[in-house]
């Protein structure tokens, strides 16, 4: 029950808001060429190529990032640290709870990670993730709540982008066919629970 609380809550949030070794094969070889090569092959292996993902979080990071994760772990994955937005307790305590806010890659995107005793029990994204299946009102109208979760892909064609995952309630999010048009869809347990639309065609 508190991990569904905490997933509104971070919903609602979201809406507001190497170096490689250089050894010598033999020590007594003296030619000079060897020693240049090796020297080559270092600056090669130190000036790994940076790319704009390194210390962002992406989708892919994203979708690694599983429930019971410690912060550690997710760090490792994400290639730095996080923000602290919030804390309740202290450190040590089995209801110690902390917010992490992540940098992305993206303009408009964010994402934030919640951690109770030291292990996740909620990560939320919004533009990290995204879905290529738009849905329409008459798609949206078929579905009820109790359907599984095979069942309400197989009505809109697929699975939408993974906005919010607490445990076993999971919110997906899909685009509509005309601009600004959305929906989101919250199921626990593998079954719809709810579902929210605006400005579907």
């Amino acid at each position: 029950m508190k991990k569904i609380v905490f997933s509104a809550a971070l919903v609602l949030s979201l809406g507001l808001a190497g170096c490689g070794e250089t050894t010598t094969k033999d020590e007594s070889t003296k030619d000079e060429k060897p020693v240049a090569e090796t020297s080559t092959d270092s600056k090669q292996e130190t000036s790994a190529p940076a790319t704009k993902e390194d210390g962002k979080l992406t989708e892919e990071k994203f979708k690694q990032i599983k429930d019971g994760m410690t912060y550690e772990e997710v760090v490792k994955i994400v290639g730095a640290e996080g923000k602290i937005m919030s804390e309740t307790g202290s450190a040590g305590e089995p209801h110690h709870t902390v917010m992490y806010e992540f940098e992305t890659d993206g303009v408009m995107a964010s994402s934030t990670m919640m951690f109770q005793g030291g292990k996740l029990i909620n990560k939320s994204q919004f533009g990290v993730e995204t879905s290529d299946i738009e849905i329409t009102l008459e798609q949206f109208n078929k579905l009820e709540n109790g359907m599984t979760k095979e069942q309400v892909f197989e009505i809109l064609g697929g699975e939408g982008a993974v906005v919010s995952e607490s445990g076993d309630v999971v919110m997906y999010s899909y685009n509509g066919k005309s601009l600004g048009g959305n929906a989101s869809l919250m199921f626990q347990g593998g079954k719809l629970m709810n579902k929210t639309q605006l400005g579907l065609e």
